[in-house]
C-alpha cells in the first residue's frame, strides 16, 4: 500500500490518532503494517475463547460480533463497523481469551500486531499509551455501570436494560437469540409480562420479533 494511503488510514484508527508522521513512519518501517485482505465468509477469523495474542484493527469493512453466554441460553449478534481495534482489554490481564467471535460480513481489511511488538514498539509512543489507557478506562467504566446497583423497574425497563447490556456498540444492527422462558427468568419476570412488553415494543418499531430471536434495528432508540 502507498505510505501516504497507509498514513491516512492509520491516524483515523482508533489508538493511533494523535501520532505524528514521523513517528508513524518510523513504527511502520519497524512493525511493517501491512493490511490483510478477508472476502466476507461464514466462518469465524477469531473464535470465543480463542487466546488473544495479537493487536487486530479492523480498517476497513464490515465484521459480525457474536458472543454465547456462558450458560449458553442466548445468543448476541451485532455488526462492527471500521475503524475498530478488537477486544483491546484481552491482549493483557488475568485471561487473555477472546469474549466473541467475529466473521467477516463484507470484505474486510486488517491490521494485524502482535503482542510482542506492541510491547517492543507501540507502548514506547506517549500518545499510543494515552489512547490505550483512555480506552481502557472507557471499557472498564462501561462495565462498573452496568454493576451498580438499580432502583427496582418496570418490565420493560427490565428487558431494555438486559438486552443493552449483551452488546458493546450502539450503532449497527442487532440480534439477540434467546428464549422467551430464558429472558423471563434472567429478568425476574413472568413469560406473559416479558411477552406482552416485547409485543409491545414490536408494535413501536424499536424491535423486531420473530421466534427465538429479538432484532434491535437501533439500539439507542431502545435506550
Amino acid at each position: 500500500m502507498d505510505i501516504r494511503l497507509m498514513y491516512k488510514l492509520l491516524t483515523h484508527m482508533p489508538l493511533l490518532q494523535g501520532i505524528n508522521g514521523i513517528e508513524l513512519a518510523r513504527i511502520e518501517e519497524r512493525i511493517g503494517l501491512q493490511t490483510e485482505e478477508l472476502a466476507a465468509s461464514r466462518y469465524p477469523f477469531i473464535t470465543q475463547g480463542q487466546p488473544c495474542r495479537e493487536m487486530v484493527f479492523l480498517v476497513g469493512g464490515t465484521m459480525t460480533r457474536q458472543t454465547v453466554s456462558a450458560d449458553g441460553l442466548y445468543t448476541a449478534i451485532e455488526l462492527c463497523y471500521s475503524p475498530i481495534v478488537i477486544e483491546p482489554d484481552k491482549l493483557y490481564g488475568l485471561s487473555c481469551q477472546y469474549g466473541s467471535s467475529y466473521r467477516s460480513q463484507t470484505d474486510c481489511q486488517l491490521i494485524r500486531i502482535s503482542k510482542k511488538q506492541v510491547g517492543d514498539h507501540l507502548l514506547k509512543s506517549d500518545i499510543f499509551r494515552l489512547n490505550y489507557l483512555n480506552m481502557l478506562s472507557a471499557i472498564i467504566q462501561r462495565q462498573q455501570e452496568r454493576l451498580q446497583p438499580a432502583k427496582p423497574a418496570t418490565t420493560a425497563e427490565k428487558i431494555c436494560r438486559f438486552i443493552t447490556g449483551c452488546f458493546t456498540h450502539e450503532q449497527g444492527e442487532k440480534r439477540l437469540q434467546i428464549k422467551m422462558t430464558d429472558l423471563a427468568e434472567y429478568i425476574d419476570e413472568t413469560r406473559l409480562n416479558v411477552s406482552n412488553q416485547l409485543n409491545r415494543m414490536a408494535r413501536e418499531g424499536s424491535i423486531r420479533l420473530k421466534r427465538k430471536e429479538i432484532t434491535i434495528p437501533d439500539l439507542t432508540k431502545l435506550k
